[in-house]
């Protein structure tokens, strides 16, 4: 059954950024991979994830090893942006949907949708750690990337 890992916080807090990380981090293990902007637009596997100096909300789907099918969504401020993904992604029976989603946990946020609409999946929230410094942008969402990769390796 496909598990959900979820990264939330509130805005700007990381999300993005810890999501880019993963992907860089699990990149060189997957044997097919599948890189677009939020706009469903594929760009290059080798991309930075990063433009101007910030990052950009992507869609990914990785296999791993051959075997292991990660579907990645960080952007996770639309709702039903984040609906209309994973639920792709289940009809491709993914064993990890990877997804950002803001703390907010009102009707029609995407935290909600993700536990109301997809109640029957089992998930698991990972909360980023913020720097007002930019130079540890990085270096201080490690410890949230290594517990994701975790998870699926």
């Amino acid at each position: 059954m496909t598990k959900f890992l979820i990264v939330t916080g509130t805005e700007n807090s990381g999300k993005t950024t810890t999501m880019g990380m993963v992907y860089k981090k699990l990149l060189p293990l997957a044997t097919e991979a599948y890189l677009a902007d939020a706009s469903d637009v594929e760009i290059s596997t080798d991309d930075t994830l990063m433009r101007y100096g910030n990052p950009i909300d992507f869609i990914s789907y990785l296999k791993i090893n051959n075997k292991t099918t990660i579907a990645m969504i960080s952007a996770g401020d639309v709702a039903a942006d984040v609906k209309d993904y994973a639920e792709a992604y289940l009809k491709n029976n993914v064993d990890y949907i990877i997804c950002c989603a803001r703390t907010q946990n009102r009707k029609g946020s995407a935290r909600r949708v993700l536990y109301d609409d997809f109640k029957e999946y089992p998930k698991e929230e990972f909360w980023p750690v913020y720097s007002d410094d930019k130079s540890q942008m990085f270096s201080v969402k490690e410890n949230v990337v290594e517990q994701i990769i975790s998870k699926i390796l």
